[in-house]
């Protein structure tokens, strides 16, 4: 497949072209600057510059292509967050315009809304503070950017929400769940393989899924 990686400067979005590749997919690694990326040279990769939030480029980094995978992403800030809407948004416009095909899997988070409950820290201390004040913006532009795909019904959509990112070289034995992490950490690397996953044949068209990190 032609596959566009969006957010492939950061940590996960390295992985997931590195696993688009390894897969065998040909891979468009989208960055605002693809000049600093840090990836080998093969023949199935082209880096190109596009930005989400602007909409500059991204019509011709997802032209004729089969499938996007969107790892754009944000810290925690006290400036509003919007880079999930306007990125998501830009891109469907892109791909009902230009692209092949219409399979489209972006990132989002496990705490984008009130996970199941845990323990009494988690569920009344931790989760409600992390939610509420340093990602207040952040899970709201989350909860946005899902709202808006679960009304792009010709869009063949899935949004990963993975539990806390950590980093590790190797993809595990992850397992995936519907709608919730049922553990509470996801490696970079079982999210890039997820991902790339989704790309088969049984992939979960509109929903939301949540691979995490057996440990």
């Amino acid at each position: 497949m032609d596959v566009v990686v969006f957010g492939a400067a950061g940590a996960t979005g390295l992985l997931t072209c590195r696993q688009a590749l390894a897969a065998g997919h040909r891979v468009r690694a989208v960055s605002r600057r693809p000049d600093r990326l840090p990836l080998p040279s093969n023949e199935r990769l082209v880096q190109v510059r596009a930005d989400v939030v602007s909409g500059s480029g991204v019509a011709a980094a997802v032209a004729g292509t089969d499938a996007v995978l969107s790892v754009i992403g944000s810290s925690y800030q006290r400036r509003e967050v919007t880079v999930y809407s306007l990125g998501v948004r830009a891109i469907v416009s892109a791909m009902r315009s230009d692209a092949r095909g219409r399979r489209l899997v972006v990132v989002s988070s496990g705490l984008t809304y009130p996970p199941p409950p845990m323990n009494w820290f988690a569920d009344h201390v931790l989760f409600p503070f992390l939610r509420g004040v340093p990602g207040r913006t952040l899970y709201a532009d989350m909860r946005a950017m899902e709202e808006y795909l679960r009304g792009c019904e010709d869009i063949e959509w899935t949004v990963m929400r993975p539990g806390r990112l950590f980093d590790r070289n190797a993809v595990s034995d992850y397992r995936v769940d519907l709608d919730h992490p049922t553990q509470g950490y996801t490696s970079r690397a079982d999210l890039a393989a997820a991902m790339v996953a989704e790309l088969g044949p049984r992939g979960d068209v509109h929903a939301a899924v949540a691979p995490t990190t057996r440990r």
